[in-house]
């Protein structure tokens, strides 16, 4: 079945998007779209049969369906860039929210302030923000969430589907594949081999995005409000919305109302302090 609407492509810079023609989109299973891998690097066969996603055995980052080993280093952080980049045009092409979280939402928080002093002064540049705003150098993953109606329309409409985009990194282009985990329908946290509830997939690389689904817990002892995610983090909506509009690796994204207030809470203080990065 082939999704009746095609999405814009974009050229993908450093700062913007451009809309040139349509990317084909369709939709598939991974051994249709998977261009040169011909064993199953999957841990498929160790993990337990409920389990949905399969990390791969040399990496727990990589979809071991599309690769047979890592990246190096600069290759992988050009790999990164582009599924952040695809992913938040594709995600704002379609009307979908999504935001930052996690180690993410934390590279981001210790890039944002790109300033220069000028007259004495501290200015904000807005080319650096453009700039500076990205993915930590030692990060391999990407963490976003949905809300529960989203994740919904995701599965409904959109479940393996295959978006073809161009780059100026990568002028031959290359597929992302949006695949959600049928269990996404189960919301209790009791499902604990499943999670993550969608991936986007660099078909290319087997880099991916875990998408995470925040859904509002009705018998929360804390009463009304609150949400969850099935991987155990817990927080009320007024900590997430009304989300925040700011720039990702160069692209238009969103993150949570009080980000500050939700990273303290995930890793300490010293995560908002502390210079020096401690494995």
């Amino acid at each position: 079945m082939h999704l009746g609407r095609l999405l814009p492509a974009c050229i993908l810079t450093s700062f913007s998007l451009g809309a040139v023609l349509p990317p084909q989109i369709r939709d598939a299973d991974s051994s249709s779209v998977r261009l040169k891998h011909l064993k199953d690097m999957s841990g498929k066969a160790g993990d337990p049969p409920e389990k949905y996603f399969h990390e791969s055995i040399f990496h727990p980052h990589y979809d071991g369906r599309f690769a047979e080993t890592t990246l190096d280093y600069i290759e992988q952080k050009r790999a990164l860039k582009n599924l952040v980049q695809t992913f938040l045009a594709t995600f704002n092409d379609l009307g979908v929210e999504t935001w930052l979280v996690h180690g993410t939402l934390l590279g981001w928080w210790w890039n944002k302030k790109a300033r220069r002093k000028a007259n004495g002064c501290v200015i904000t540049s807005f080319y650096q923000e453009l700039t500076d705003q990205k993915i930590m150098p030692w990060d391999s993953d990407i963490d976003v969430q949905v809300s529960e109606p989203s994740i919904f329309f995701l599965g409904t409409y959109y479940n393996m589907s295959v978006f073809h985009y161009a780059t100026p990194r990568i002028p031959e282009g290359r597929d992302y594949m949006l695949e959600v985990n049928p269990h996404y329908v189960n919301r209790e946290q009791t499902d604990t081999m499943n999670v993550i509830d969608a991936r986007w997939i660099d078909t290319e690389s087997g880099l991916f995005i875990d998408i995470t689904t925040a859904r509002y817990n009705l018998t929360h002892p804390q009463g009304e409000g609150m949400m969850s995610c099935k991987d155990g983090h817990e927080f009320r909506d007024t900590y997430i919305f009304p989300l925040r509009t700011t720039v990702f690796e160069g692209v238009s994204a969103k993150i949570p109302y009080r980000y500050e207030a939700l990273l303290r809470a995930e890793y300490g203080e010293s995560a908002l302090t502390e210079t020096v990065f401690n494995k």
